[in-house]
C-alpha cells in the first residue's frame, strides 16, 4: 500500500508539476508550479557553440549554452524553468594576454550573457542581455543579426540600458566627466561560429 501512495504521489507532482510547455508558450501566468518552457522546436540551437570576432586587435570568443533556467522563488506560485541561451567570453589582446577570461570559469547561473528575447521594441529582433562583472551595475543589450542562412555569422550591435551611478563605484569620477563605463566590449561586431 505504501509503495501505491509513493507511485501515485509521483505520479500527480509529474502531472501536475512536471508539465512541459513550448518556449513561447503564450499564457505563462497560467502554467502550473514548477512546469516546464522548454525549446521543444530548437529555436535556440543556433546559438549554441564558440564565436570569435576580432575588433581594434583583440580577439574575441563567446561562448553560449543552453541552460534550463530557474524562474522566480522555488515554492512561490509562479516559479518555472525556461530554457535559455547564456553566455562568457574570452578577450586576447593584440600582444597575446588574455584580458578576460570568463569562459574557463563559466557560471552558467550568473552568466554574463543571456537571452535570446525579442527587443521590445521591434519584436522581430533578437537580443541577449549582457551584465558584465565588476561594471557597477552597468548592463547592455545586445541585439543580434544572423548574417547568413546557415546562421554561422552574427552581428552583435550593444545599446547601454540607461543606469545610475554613484561615488562608490572605482569608475564614478571617470564617467562623471563623460568616459564611458571600461567594459572592454565593441560597439559593433560580426562573430563566427567556430
Amino acid at each position: 500500500m505504501k509503495n501505491i501512495i509513493i507511485s501515485l504521489s509521483i505520479f500527480l507532482s509529474i502531472i501536475i508539476y512536471g508539465q512541459e510547455y513550448p518556449l513561447n508558450y503564450e499564457d505563462r501566468l497560467n502554467i502550473p508550479q514548477g512546469s516546464y518552457l522548454k525549446d521543444l522546436n530548437s529555436e535556440l540551437n543556433p546559438y549554441i557553440g564558440l564565436w570569435k570576432g576580432n575588433w581594434d586587435g583583440k580577439t574575441i570568443y563567446i561562448q553560449f549554452k543552453k541552460v534550463k533556467y530557474p524562474l522566480g522563488k522555488p515554492n512561490s506560485p509562479h516559479f518555472i524553468y525556461r530554457d535559455r541561451i547564456v553566455g562568457e567570453r574570452k578577450i586576447i589582446s593584440s600582444n597575446g594576454s588574455i584580458e578576460i577570461d570568463k569562459i574557463s570559469t563559466f557560471d552558467e547561473q550568473y552568466s554574463e550573457f543571456y537571452g535570446v528575447a525579442p527587443k521590445f521594441s521591434n519584436p522581430s529582433q533578437k537580443q541577449f542581455y549582457f551584465a558584465p562583472k565588476n561594471m557597477c551595475g552597468k548592463t547592455a543589450n545586445l541585439d543580434v543579426t544572423f548574417l547568413d542562412n546557415a546562421q554561422t555569422q552574427m552581428s552583435l550591435h550593444l545599446i547601454y540600458n540607461p543606469s545610475t551611478i554613484d561615488d562608490t563605484c572605482p569608475y564614478y569620477n571617470s564617467v562623471i566627466q563623460g568616459n564611458d563605463f571600461p567594459i572592454n566590449f565593441p560597439k559593433d561586431i560580426v562573430l563566427t561560429k567556430q
